[in-house]
């Protein structure tokens, strides 16, 4: 079946281009989504059925040979021309107010008129349909002219309503299905890199508006080429797919994980400060390196956190936050970075707050005894979450019980420490249990005072980080790590 020449002055088609090329054509400059599945079938309905498309300039730009017969008795072509140029003003008005029942976002407008084809009339069922682009604009307006008794035509009309509803709805579910495959990772099911970046654009552009705060945790296995080098490529795929499981199963509801290539994933975190999403990203590292993979069995991760700064470019936070994973790789992995922030002259305790969140863990701190290492990385993370609600303003009611997590965490850690120090002849070991009771004391006495209203979460805190993690943990605690080692070396 042909198609409608050009106007006169118009380019003619390139040589050998059929029909299904032209409407390709056509649809690549309308920028059509919507009716994109239905107007090859339309192009070649038959019938007595007519068929066209027009600009929202009124002029048609496709048709079939009966919509040419129906408006152009002068035997000339319907592209380049209007109804109004063909039509007596009679038929003007009602296909007019179709085209204004389109244009204020109808799905469908119709009127019933007496036409004549070939010279004997008829009436007709006349049926306009909006076209939209890919931002959801109207672009065209098609027409499809039905030759319907006038008894009929309520129910012809009813029929093409549900024939358009049933197509609409399947090419509704194939955009959906296209929107899945082109915004996920093929292999591991999270978000790809393109749909990451869209959402980056919107969470920036609420981020400036509202000054909510807005962090990103880039999170790399450690050690993968070796992984794919012993157990082989397929193995890596699964390890991937594993981890992923993993990553989603601890995110909140309003993280976004997507995979940013190889063995790297990203994590957006919107409402999310730099102290929150340290201590994200650290309960993240700890339980990877706790989970066995049945694959490879254990393996850890490294992890770099930034806080998107005012005025700044996706390219820059992100530099910063890659720029933090590469200083916990080059600190021997398995560890946590924050990139640093430009802070101006704050108060004391942000800057406080500030320079603790620093004494992330790290594989350096290790004494290489499970319990005491596990141990330490859970106070790590309780004092991390107790410095979050420091910064959000959390009430009393609500740091109490973290306050009590991190002293049943203390004293169990104590135990621990204390069982195997003493199995392994530590000789200092009395001392160091007595410096252990010091703490616990000072420690249960500063929180009876936060709770009685005479100190304040500060007091808890800084005691906590300072006392406990920063003299104790880091350097007391040292004392007795190469006996550790001594004692297990004879053992073995």
């Amino acid at each position: 079946m042909p198609i409608s020449g050009p106007a006169p002055g118009a380019i003619e088609d390139p040589p050998g281009m059929n029909e299904d090329d032209l409407i390709q054509t056509t649809l690549a400059d309308d920028g059509v989504i919507q009716m994109a599945g239905l107007l090859p079938l339309l192009m070649h309905v038959g019938g007595g059925v007519g068929f066209g498309v027009k600009g929202l300039d009124g002029r048609y730009r496709l048709a079939n040979p009966v919509m040419e017969r129906l408006l152009c008795h002068d035997g000339g072509t319907l592209a380049g021309r209007s109804e109004s140029e063909l039509l007596p003003a009679a038929l003007q008005a009602p296909l007019e107010r179709c085209d204004q029942r389109i244009l204020s976002g109808a799905a469908v407008a119709s009127e019933e008129l007496d036409l004549p084809l070939d010279g004997h009339p008829g009436h007709y069922l006349w049926l306009k349909l909006p076209v939209l682009g890919a931002d959801q604009k109207l672009q065209s307006i098609v027409s499809l002219v039905y030759e319907s008794p006038p008894q009929q035509a309520s129910r012809t009309v009813q029929q093409t309503l549900d024939s358009l509803r049933q197509a609409n709805q399947e090419l509704q579910r194939a955009v959906v299905e296209l929107e899945q495959v082109a915004s996920t990772d093929k292999l591991t099911g999270a978000w790809n890199r393109r749909r990451l970046e869209e959402c980056v654009g919107s969470e920036m552009g609420r981020f400036e508006r509202y000054q909510h705060p807005l962090s990103l945790l880039i999170v790399d296995i450690d050690f993968f080429k070796a992984i794919n080098d012993r157990y082989g490529h397929g193995c890596g795929d699964l390890v991937l797919q594993s981890l992923t499981g993993q990553l989603q199963g601890m995110l909140r509801g309003t993280d976004s994980l997507a995979r940013w290539g190889g063995e790297e994933f990203v994590v957006l975190c919107p409402d999310t400060n730099r102290a929150t999403a340290a201590t994200l990203a650290e309960r993240l590292r700890a339980r990877i390196a706790e989970a066995r993979f049945p694959e490879v069995g254990q393996l850890t991760v490294s992890v770099g956190v930034a806080e998107c700064g005012a005025g700044e470019t996706w390219a820059e936070w992100f530099q910063r936050a890659d720029q933090a994973l590469y200083s916990a790789k080059a600190g021997g992995r398995n560890q946590v970075q924050l990139a640093p922030e430009a802070r101006g002259a704050g108060d004391a305790s942000e800057n406080f707050a500030a320079n603790f969140v620093q004494l992330i863990w790290r594989s350096a701190y290790e004494c290489g005894d499970e319990a005491i290492d596990r141990g330490h990385r859970l106070l790590f993370a309780d004092a991390n979450e107790l410095l979050s609600a420091i910064l959000s303003g959390q009430a009393p009611e609500l740091v109490n019980p973290m306050v009590d997590r991190l002293l049943g965490d203390l004293l169990e850690h104590f135990r621990a420490e204390e069982t195997v120090f003493v199995a392994a002849g530590y000789p200092g070991a009395t001392q160091h249990i007595a410096e252990h009771r010091e703490l616990v004391a000072r420690a249960l006495a500063t929180a009876a005072a936060f709770r009685a209203g005479t100190q304040g979460v500060g007091d808890v805190f800084k005691l906590l980080a300072h006392d406990v993690i920063t003299r104790h943990l880091l350097n007391s605690d040292r004392q007795f790590f190469d006996h550790l080692r001594r004692h297990r070396s004879t053992a073995a």
